[in-house]
């Protein structure tokens, strides 16, 4: 803003210029018509008593414009870096000449009426000479402003431009963003349909290879049984016949002697019918052995039996699950789908209002712009008139310069509130990606996200044009949501605390039902 400052004060010395020349006319002229070095402030001319008095003339001090009231027209220069406004008014301390002469009575004559004439046509001058350098002046601040306005409208539907497109760019990233995590999960969900198949399959391998060692196992154990059995019958056996050997041996000495057919008959005859009941008792045994086998295989029937009806419930519920996180999935890409549809309009509604916005900051400067050509030609079209003119003008000047620091005031606010809500816009669609990142890995966190109620309803989603009450209140029911589901999510997790709770408050009820119906009023 240093140019302005030089402009103001090349206007300062000009004006300060004007001033002493004028003083030195005024002085001049008053030192060769009286002598007198001070200027004239009040010119009273007495005349005889036959003749009516002349009012006294007042000549206006010809650098007595003051640009305030007060005294010292003010235009002041600030800075304000925080909103980045700009109001321009420089200062200058109007060099005031003051006649504070003596007034000086001068006869009626010509030489007087003639000097007053001369100081009258200087003073003229100087207002002329004024006049016109401050109309210089106000056309080289009103371009600048002109100026000034223009550049920072100009950068103002530069920076909102540059955010539409970069809120297109981001819109794009998060759809290309949101196909790749679609695409991510339908993979995820193949691999895993995929190892669930495979772990299926090897506990299926697994549970026939258990069954294939228990069925050998008992094979194993039926064939051991069966070598024990037969090792033992055959042990019998032998037995049996070596102890027929030796009874046979021991008569055949005596029978020999007696020569008695009859005798080793009956004997041969015992000797049968105990191997008899041995073989009875050995088959009794193989029955007994053979029945507690059937057993055992009927045993063994009925626990691969129930051992299938668990297979099947089991995988029954696993099929279950499986089904109704996919419906869970499904609900949740729809509720996704959905809020990014209500983000897109979002973004296009405040498009349109920076459109709007736009187009009225436009209309703004062209009617700013009407008004200015208006001023221009009213100040050309205006005939000259004394200081009190002057004064009009520039106080009109100055409230037009106030009118237009309000506008830059009121576009400065418009613009930071356009920054705020592209903010919430940039908040929100980051949590929209953090949920998509989140639904990544739906079916490590299944608990959590398990009932599509708890999320948040649309309504009651920040929106950038919400007032503060209604910001509050959705943040209140957020948080308030939000310890809700992590509660639920705690009690789901930990049953014996649930049980706990529930107890506590059904001992907590009962009690103050006993204080209730125990208690008498004093």
């Amino acid at each position: 803003m240093s140019w302005l400052q030089d402009l103001a004060g090349k206007a300062e010395n000009i004006l300060t210029k004007i001033d002493q020349n004028a003083a030195t006319v005024l002085t001049r002229q008053s030192a060769e018509e009286n002598g007198d070095v001070e200027p004239l402030l009040e010119v009273t001319t007495t005349v005889p008593a036959g003749e009516t008095p002349l009012a006294s003339v007042k000549l206006p001090a010809p650098k007595a414009l003051s640009l305030n009231t007060e005294g010292g027209g003010s235009v002041k220069s600030e800075r304000q870096a925080s909103s980045r406004r700009s109001s321009i008014s420089s200062k200058r301390d109007g060099t005031v000449i003051e006649f504070n002469a003596n007034p000086v009575v001068v006869s009626g004559s010509q030489d007087s009426g003639y000097s007053l004439e001369k100081e009258l046509a200087a003073t003229k001058i100087i207002l002329a000479e004024v006049k016109s350098e401050r109309d210089e002046l106000k056309i080289e601040l009103d371009s600048a402003q002109n100026q000034l306005n223009n550049a920072e409208q100009e950068n103002k539907v530069k920076e909102l431009e540059a955010l539409c497109q970069a809120l297109i760019d981001e819109k794009n990233e998060l759809y290309v963003k949101q196909t790749s995590t679609q695409e991510s999960n339908a993979k995820y969900i193949k691999s895993i349909s995929e190892l669930e198949s495979i772990v299926s399959k090897h506990i299926q391998n697994e549970q026939e290879l258990q069954q294939k060692l228990e069925i050998a196992k008992t094979e194993t154990q039926n064939v051991t049984t069966e070598l024990q059995q037969y090792r033992v019958r055959a042990h019998a056996t032998l037995q049996l016949k070596e102890k027929m050997i030796e009874q046979l041996k021991e008569n055949v000495i005596p029978n020999a002697m007696n020569k008695n057919p009859n005798a080793n008959s009956e004997q041969i005859m015992l000797i049968e019918l105990e191997q008899l009941k041995n073989e009875r008792q050995n088959l009794i045994d193989e029955i007994s052995a053979l029945s507690g086998k059937f057993e055992r295989s009927k045993l063994q029937w009925q626990t691969t039996e129930d051992r299938f009806n668990g297979t099947v419930r089991e995988l029954e519920g696993k099929v279950e699950e499986l089904q109704q996180r996919l419906n869970v999935e499904t609900t949740k890409l729809h509720q996704l789908d959905d809020d990014l549809g209500i983000k897109q309009k979002e973004l296009l509604s405040a498009r349109e209002e920076l459109v709007k916005q736009r187009t009225a900051f436009s209309v703004k400067v062209h009617e700013k712009e009407s008004e200015i050509t208006k001023l221009r030609n009213k100040m050309h079209n205006r005939p000259t008139s004394p200081s009190s003119d002057l004064e009009l003008r520039l106080s009109s000047l100055t409230q037009s310069l106030v009118q237009k620091q309000n506008t830059l005031e009121s576009i400065t606010a418009e613009r930071n509130a356009l920054r705020l809500q592209l903010e919430k816009l940039d908040t929100q669609y980051r949590g929209v990606v953090s949920q998509v990142r989140q639904q990544r890995a739906p079916f490590m966190s299944s608990n959590e996200t398990d009932d599509a109620k708890s999320q948040v309803p649309n309504f009651m989603v920040e929106n950038p044009f919400d007032n503060k009450m209604a910001r509050r209140v959705k943040r209140a029911y957020s948080s308030l949501d939000s310890i809700g589901i992590r509660l639920g999510v705690f009690l789901r997790r930990y049953p014996l605390i649930r049980i706990l709770v529930i107890f506590y408050v059904a001992l907590l009820h009962m009690w103050v039902m006993f204080v209730l119906l125990s208690s008498t009023p004093a």
